[in-house]
């Protein structure tokens, strides 16, 4: 619920978006045609200008902090935080955003023209201005010119060939940033385990090239040892068999020790309601998977298949949802009401930022009277949580339908986080629930 400053150009902006989603409909193909385009266009020049908004709030920011004689290491802080939250993304996303922003005002101006012109999209720019990134600003001047100088250059390029067009450019100057990454393959190197929407959990990985040939060849060579013709497995679940058995110590990949939170209904659990559960480190599951779960596999033989589980089940007040609270004296937030609150909010809680939850904090902090309950208390990413440290930014408590959290920025905005819906809740509040909020911290 961002606050309008009273200004007209704000106004005509809102009032041009409504405009366009009332354009008359009895007209043919070529005018459709045409209205895509031209909005193609008009999208490109927004973006243009949007930037330019960006980096003047950068600008504005920076030297509000230098009056004060604040933050002298970091004078731009918070200004990603509030372009994030503007723009609807996550925080990382919007300190990106001003980046390519200063970088493309300053040392790109002729990729800035297209872009206004509506020769190239936002996409397509930024990749310009990331591939240069790394060079020296004259450097970078003198290729934008040459990609970007005439009207028309990017007609019927597509992606892959603006990215060959740009490093072809890049390379003719400079393969020093070549070979810093081929140099720094070692300490970029990682495995990634993210969840999918049917079931499974995507295991993933970046590795140096010595490395990675030495590991496709080890485990080609220990799966063709392993697998018998009584097998029935195919060689990629050898594989897959083989590599969570080396990580977790197991005997047999199919059997390896958990301890799940699931969080559900009682109705659920025993009345067989299909209310949906909710697995901390996955994320939504039927109910008849969550019993299935719960009761264990018996399919295999003897058992085989058979995960040796413990499950912690964690139930949903039948009306708002809500787990149950748990409060300490303590300062430092205990770790069973660090994994409640990861429970209740899931990913970080900073409207738009889905990043995994790193630090476990106070929303109204101590030092002010805030006090260590789950009620004031919530999961944020690294940068999110020193980001609420900065001057001028302030979050409170509110009452709603569910853990709701009010965030005033430095520049006047604010933004209402609420807790994603756990199992037995509906996904938006009753019409008028958050009408009467009011703060419950001091």
């Amino acid at each position: 619920m961002a606050q309008k400053p009273g200004d007209e150009y704000v106004d005509f902006l809102d009032d041009m978006g409504v405009a366009v989603t009332h354009l008359p409909q009895n007209v043919g193909e070529q005018v459709r045609v045409a209205r895509i385009a031209a909005m193609e266009r008009t999208k490109a020049a927004i973006c243009a200008a949007q930037a330019k908004e960006a980096y003047g709030l950068e600008q504005d920011i920076i030297a509000r902090h230098e009056a004060e004689g604040a933050y002298k290491e970091y004078p731009n802080r918070g200004a990603g935080a509030e372009v994030a939250l503007a723009r609807k993304e996550a925080q990382r996303l919007g300190s990106r955003f001003i980046s390519y922003s200063r970088s493309m005002i300053e040392h790109m101006p002729y990729t800035y023209d297209a872009l206004e012109r509506g020769e190239l999209n936002e996409d397509r720019a930024m990749l310009l201005v990331r591939e240069t990134n790394q060079l020296d600003p004259g450097i970078r001047e003198l290729i934008d010119r040459k990609i970007a100088g005439e009207r028309g250059a990017f007609d019927g390029v597509g992606d892959k060939g603006l990215l060959a067009r740009v490093k072809k450019e890049v390379l003719a100057f400079s393969n020093a940033a070549e070979m810093i990454n081929h140099g720094d393959a070692m300490n970029k190197r990682r495995i990634t385990v993210t969840p999918t929407p049917d079931g499974m959990m995507r295991v993933s990985g970046l590795l140096p090239v010595i490395q990675g040939v030495a590991f496709k060849e080890a485990l080609a060579k220990a799966a063709s040892k392993r697998r018998s013709t009584e097998d029935k497995r195919t060689e990629a679940q050898v594989m897959a068999d083989i590599v969570v058995e080396r990580v977790t110590g197991q005997e047999m990949a199919s059997r390896p020790p958990l301890m799940i939170n699931v969080v559900m209904t009682d109705r659920s659990l025993l009345a067989g309601d299909s209310e949906p559960a909710f697995i901390k480190g996955y994320g939504i599951v039927s109910a008849e998977y969550a019993r299935w779960l719960m009761a264990g596999d018996r399919t295999g033989p003897d058992g085989e298949n058979e995960a040796e589980a413990w499950v912690r089940r964690l139930y949903t007040a039948p009306v708002s949802g809500q787990l149950v609270a748990m409060e300490s004296e303590a300062r430092i937030l205990p770790q069973k009401l660090k994994d409640l609150i990861s429970i209740r909010d899931q990913f970080c809680r900073t409207p738009y930022c889905d990043a995994p939850i790193r630090h476990h904090d106070h929303v109204y902090q101590v030092a002010r009277g805030g006090k260590t309950t789950e009620v004031n208390a919530d999961g944020r990413c690294v940068r999110c949580n020193q980001t609420k440290e900065t001057s001028g930014w302030e979050e409170f408590v509110i009452l709603g339908p569910r853990h709701t959290i009010l965030i005033k920025t430095p520049s006047g905005q604010m933004y209402r986080a609420m807790a994603p819906p756990l199992p037995g809740t509906p996904e938006s509040p009753p019409p008028g629930s958050t009408d009467s909020i009011v703060p419950t911290s001091p």
